[in-house]
């Protein structure tokens, strides 16, 4: 399993819009042939910053996921909204099996 987890920090005016904007991208990734999560969480101390967890079956749904529609449109929506670039983290899952 391929887990990535994204922090993304937004644009204090920017939040509703980043919300609708990743909405679509969280909807079509959860569609995805190797999707098994795709988790959009909003920190508690800082409402402009949130995380997205990613697991997928493997590296060909992650490569698969990274050509979609709504990924490649999320990206370029997300480069206006941002307050600084993305930060990632990948790993990989041991356990659910």
């Amino acid at each position: 399993m391929e887990v990535t987890l994204v922090e993304i920090n937004v644009k204090p005016d920017c939040i509703d819009e980043f919300l609708r904007v990743f909405k679509l991208n969280h909807l079509g990734a959860l569609q995805e042939p190797g999707n098994l999560r795709f988790d959009v969480l909003q920190d508690s101390s800082e409402a402009t910053r949130f995380f997205i967890y990613e697991a997928y079956a493997d590296e060909a749904a992650v490569l698969a996921h990274k050509k979609t529609p709504h990924y490649l449109a999320c990206i370029e929506a997300l480069e206006a909204l941002m307050s600084e670039p993305r930060k990632k983290t990948a790993f990989k899952g041991i356990f659910p099996e």
